[in-house]
């Protein structure tokens, strides 16, 4: 099975999901998750909702969801 791509863009989320998220290119990466909310796509980001458009910050996803322990 080919692995999925995520490459770091400065293009935010257009679907719901789990992302890679940092402010800067030099910060630390965490995972948010970007929800749909009244056809608006909010993060968590600092302590507040945030529409995803607002933010200048870097993403990469959204990642596709766990399929278990890999077999070698």
């Amino acid at each position: 099975m080919a692995e999925l791509a995520l490459n770091w863009t400065t293009e935010p989320p257009k679907q719901p999901g789990s992302y890679w998220f940092k402010r800067e290119p030099t910060s630390r990466e965490m995972m948010v998750q970007v929800r749909e909310t009244n056809g608006e796509l909010p993060v968590w980001w600092p302590n507040q909702d945030q529409p995803v458009a607002k933010l200048r910050a870097h993403w990469r996803g959204p990642i596709p969801p766990s399929t278990g322990p890999r077999r070698q």
